[in-house]
């Protein structure tokens, strides 16, 4: 039977709904020409970039930097601060299940970017990042409502943390500005995503004040605090194929298929506060707390097909592979992941000195409680197949024969296992900085600044396991009584829901009848995921500003000396002498010995900025910078998996050394009226000791693994990471954006904004064979129209992102790829008093999917639906 339907596209349908919702919220097309004949003439007034000082920040920063207010942000539906920033030049963020997660900058993968709020570093709040290094932000953890802007920092100065192989983001809370007394704004909204039609909730506040003196807005005091409230339910569906690969199959035969019907229900919430003290124009004195992050209930229904061989190739081009067995699981799983700051510091001028110093504790945590997978199992009637086509392609056609894996018959209860774990990664930091006025260079603006500063960060993961040895019999009839879920947008049929409380009941937390587990092998699986990383970095620099007329320059030097220790686990044979000191056994003759390593090393980073003004509104920039991008505490952890039966190890290594980048960029940028631009740059980044996953034979250094293979007669299969000599990134960017205020009547109310980057980037992704790195997209565009009166704003966005390399394989047949992607966001809003405004907006309206390959892009392994969204509400500010 075949499990193909059809549907009307629900990119379509949401297109539509957007489109209405928008038009409700533009009254004002109607009422322009008599608002404009009814008010005085003068200048326009904007909404957009020049309501900011976004683009005057970037053009008086001494280096290249690309800035996003939360006004400019608010445009369009971006739900996090990634989101935002992903629209800039060069910019590219990596998303799962609708959501933006991870930012890559000019084509290096996101654990090579930092990320930091009010220049204090922030910590992965999750492990799980696209390259597998643990260190990248979760951005889908900072929602908008708590930022005041987003900065991007392309070329990194002395007085930052070098640990910017990318690039830095750094967010920006709300604050009160010089003169402002106090302030309120918020926004209350709902809508629906449309993937399982449920609605959304969309709140946030923010409130500032100055105080202590003869009356409201006034004194020497200031409090500021902003909250946000976001909730969804989002609906994933995700279907991957894995391909047999095996000789003498065709190309594209299939081992086994994997239908999984996500229902998320996510709750992301922040908040954050800041007390200041200002008695005089010479000091301020601060404290700030930060919380934010979501809880998520996952449930997953997944259908999976084991199929066996061989595969047969049909006269009109199908295939048809025996099917071995069927598998329908249900995972339940919550998820907490939170981030908290917690900062004091400040800054006093002393003549011509200024000292600034803080000191901070973050934390980054992912937390979960539970992770329980239910698994019902149907062994396929012999002569049971499965007959498909297009078989590398988005949809590909499916008919089987025998036993039927859509139905609940034959299948019974084959397995639960469930675990719970912390992730959390910690930072104390401190720092003390100066900046002194000079006049050695008989410069104009001259200052020398210098500082020290220091990071202890340690990084925990701790794994509880539990797998079952026997279960009940239980018929999944019992556990799945609903109807069959129509899956990929109704392409296909995936079986009933199984019963997520239904199964709760009756696993009852492993005590239900007919449930037992070994404990001392459950106790081994937890004892070999756990890891306790220490890493100490302190740094010191110096550099120096001045201005000789048009040029204005900066140069210094930074150093950083880094100290770590990372400790894990090795599984060895009790009989091997690598036993003594052991901790945790199977049962079965096996082991869990502790092992550990340390690094230590200095780095300088030097570099120069300079930036000349060719006129009032051209600026041209040419700059060296150097950065640093540590290895992964999972790349770099020495625990290993040593199978000598087949002699292979997959393990860590505690060589690596960091990646380390000399950066070269040449820019100009021509300013335009109301917060326009057009600029161009260029960009070399050079790497050193770049860091891939490799397999080798053979060089094993550790003495527990080689106390258990011995000699190494036959050379060892080693999986493991290495360095590589140098790569490169280079590329160009284009950016344009400008209100279109010369054009006759109420076409000057339009705007066009485009943004380009070609990236190209190299390394020996293979020994002796060249390819690009991973997250390098070599086309990547972001272009806007939209339509801004002062009461009445219009925005249609497009974005994206080329095809990537995600990661790499034993051959370049195995590498896996993320396919190119095109995303498209609306957004309205009518201003309905100088204080209250309406909007609206639709997300994702191209219902984008998600596409991984194999190879080739004709050998799609993954491709995930997420659906679109429409939003709408008030905003207000006071």
């Amino acid at each position: 039977m075949s499990n193909r339907s059809s549907a009307l596209p629900r990119a379509q349908r949401a297109v539509l709904v957007a489109m209405l919702l928008c038009s409700a919220a533009s009254p004002a097309f109607a009422a322009a020409d008599e608002d404009e004949a009814n008010e005085p003439k003068g200048d326009i007034v904007v909404t957009g970039h020049a309501a900011t000082d976004s683009r005057a920040k970037q053009e008086a920063a001494p280096n290249i930097i690309q800035t996003v207010s939360v006004e400019e942000a608010r445009r369009l539906p971006d739900l996090n601060a990634g989101e935002v920033i992903s629209r800039l030049p060069g910019v590219t963020i990596a998303a799962d299940s609708g959501v933006g997660h991870w930012i890559n900058i000019r084509g290096l993968d996101a654990d090579l970017t930092s990320t930091t709020l009010a220049g204090t570093h922030l910590p992965p709040p999750s492990p799980v990042t696209p390259q597998g290094g643990g260190r990248a932000f979760a951005f889908d953890a900072f929602p908008t409502g708590l930022i005041g802007s987003v900065t991007v920092t392309k070329t990194n100065r002395p007085d930052m943390d070098a640990e910017a192989l990318g690039g830095t983001i750094e967010i920006t809370p709300k604050k009160l500005a010089p003169n402002q007394g106090y302030f309120v704004e918020g926004r209350l909204g709902s809508g629906e995503q449309l993937s399982r039609s449920t609605a959304i909730a969309d709140m946030a506040l923010s409130a500032g004040i100055r105080f202590g003196g003869h009356g409201i807005g006034d004194g020497p005091f200031t409090l500021v605090g902003s909250l946000a409230y976001y909730q969804d339910a989002l609906g994933t569906d995700d279907r991957r194929v894995s391909f047999a690969n095996k000789s003498g199959t065709p190309d594209l035969a299939w081992s086994g298929v994997t239908q999984a019907y996500y229902q998320f229900h996510r709750k992301t919430k922040g908040a954050t506060i800041e007390l200041g003290y200002e008695p005089d124009v010479n000091t301020r004195l601060y404290i700030r707390y930060v919380n934010s992050g979501y809880q998520e209930d996952i449930a997953r229904n997944q259908l999976a097909f084991k199929l066996g061989s061989p595969t047969v190739t049909n006269a009109n081009g199908s295939l048809t592979t025996p099917a071995t067995q069927y598998d329908k699981s249900v995972r339940d799983m919550l998820q907490r992941v939170s981030l908290h700051l917690t900062e004091v510091g400040g800054h006093h001028q002393f003549g011509n000195l200024d000292l600034a110093a803080r000191a901070s504790y973050a934390q980054g945590q992912d937390y979960r409680p539970y992770d329980t997978l239910s698994t019902f199992s149907n062994k396929a009637a012999s002569g049971s197949s499965v007959t498909y086509a297009d078989a590398g392609g988005e949809f590909p056609t499916t008919t089987f024969t025998g036993t039927d894996p859509f139905g609940t018959a034959g299948y019974k209860l084959s397995s639960v296992t469930n675990n719970s774990q912390i992730y959390r990664t910690r930072e104390w930091s401190g720092g003390i900085d100066g900046t002194l006025a000079t006049s050695l260079l008989g410069g104009e603006n001259e200052n020398i600044k210098f500082g020290v500063n220091v990071r202890l960060r340690t990084n925990t993961h701790v794994f509880n396991s539990y797998t079952s040895t026997s279960v009940p019999v239980l018929d999944m009839a019992s556990a799945a009584p609903g109807r069959n879920i129509l899956f990929d947008q109704s392409h296909y049929a995936n079986g009933p829901n199984i019963d997520i409380d239904y199964m709760r009941s009756v696993w009852a937390n492993g005590t239900g009848p007919g449930f037992s587990n070994n404990a001392q092998a459950d106790a081994y699986a937890s004892g070999q995921a756990q890891q306790d990383n220490r890493e100490n970095v302190f740094a010191g620099y110096v550099q120096g500003e001045t201005d000789f007329g048009a040029l204005h320059l900066l140069a210094g030097l930074r150093v950083e000396h880094t100290d770590a220790r990372y400790q894990g686990v090795t599984s060895v044979p009790i009989t091997s002498s690598a036993a003594a000191g052991g901790t945790i056994t199977n049962g079965k003759g096996s082991i869990l010995v502790p092992v550990s390593s340390s690094s230590s090393y200095t780095n300088f980073f030097p570099s120069i900025q300079a930036r000349y003004e060719l006129s009032p509104s051209l600026i041209a920039r040419a700059s060296y910078s150097s950065t640093i991008a540590r290895p992964g505490f999972n790349q770099i952890n020495p625990s290993a998996t040593i199978d000598a039966a087949n002699n292979v190890v997959t393990t860590g290594n505690p060589n690596l050394k960091p990646i380390t980048a000399n950066s070269f960029d040449l820019s100009i940028e021509h300013y335009l009226p109301l917060g326009g631009i057009i600029s161009a740059g260029a960009f070399d980044k050079e790497l050193s000791n770049y860091i891939f996953s490799r397999t080798q034979f053979g060089g094993i250094t550790d003495p527990v693994t080689l106390a258990v293979l011995g000699n190494q007669a036959t050379p060892t299969q080693v999986i493991t990471y290495a360095n590589i000599s140098h790569a490169w990134v280079r590329g160009i960017e284009l950016n344009y954006d400008q209100h279109l205020s010369f054009l006759p009547g109420p076409l000057s109310n339009l705007g066009v904004s485009a943004n380009y980057a070609l990236i190209k980037s190299s390394a020996d992704i293979r020994p002796g064979e060249k390819g690009s790195l991973p997250g390098t997209s070599k086309h990547v565009y972001n272009a806007a129209v939209y339509w801004d009166d002062g009461k009445l704003n219009l925005r249609a966005a497009l974005s994206y992102n080329g095809r990537s390399l995600l990661s790499v394989g034993a051959t370049r047949a195995k590498d896996q790829y993320l396919e190119d992607r095109l995303s498209l966001d609306i957004g309205a809003s009518y201003a309905m008093t100088d204080n209250v405004s309406i909007y609206a907006s639709g997300r994702n309206l191209l219902n984008t999917a998600k596409i991984k390959s194999e190879g080739a892009a004709t050998r799609i392994t993954q491709l995930q639906l997420s659906g679109s969204a429409v939003m709408g509400g008030v905003n207000f500010k006071f």
